[in-house]
């Protein structure tokens, strides 16, 4: 009984991301170039992950992908979401860079690409 307590008291910090991704402006980012680049650049190992939480960014990536952001709490979808739309339109050649990097065997590209295109 007492195990039983003790994970019901701890999966959420286990079955979810940290809670200060939620404060990220992802709008703010997008909306910024330079930025936006940055980001990109530190996710496909081209520069320094110097902005805030890209270094983590790059750590959680992988799992994102494949489990389609099942962890993420509603604001990380939200933010995921955007971020993957923004890349595909506007950085379709690093968007191509990223599958390959990220998803090179294309085993997730089914289940994560539902997951973008839900509007929740």
């Amino acid at each position: 009984m007492k195990v039983l307590l003790l994970v019901a008291l701890f999966s959420p910090l286990v079955l979810c991301y940290d809670a200060k991704y939620d404060s990220i402006d992802v709008d703010k980012i997008l909306a910024d170039e330079a930025q936006f680049d940055a980001y990109i650049k530190c996710m496909l190992d081209k520069g320094p992950c110097a902005l805030e939480h890209s270094a983590d960014f790059r750590q959680l990536l992988p799992e994102v992908i494949a489990t389609a952001c099942e962890k993420c709490s509603d604001i990380q979808k939200t933010n995921v979401r955007k971020s993957v739309k923004a890349l595909q339109e506007r950085k379709p050649a690093e968007f191509t860079e990223f599958r390959a990097k990220y998803d090179p065997k294309g085993e997730y590209e089914q289940k994560f690409a539902a997951f973008i295109l839900e509007s929740k």
